[in-house]
């Protein structure tokens, strides 16, 4: 799909994001919606601006990529 600008991309991709309340905003909303971008720097403004969108307070999770010792 080639778009106008990246605020077309988002809301052609993610219909209705804005108004949506967390009921609305499930597994299967995003299920068959993605962006693709080659570059990262791409990625992260995609996902910044799909944030700033969603409802609801943002939260950090970290994860790790090793395994501890038992």
């Amino acid at each position: 799909m080639l778009s106008p600008d990246m605020e077309h991309l988002i809301n052609s991709i993610y219909p209705g994001i804005d108004g949506a309340g967390d009921e609305e905003l499930t597994p299967e909303y995003f299920l068959n919606r993605t962006i693709l971008s080659a570059r990262n720097d791409d990625v992260n403004d995609i996902n910044s601006r799909i944030l700033e969108r969603l409802p609801g307070e943002e939260a950090v999770v970290y994860s790790v990529d090793s395994v501890a010792p038992e």
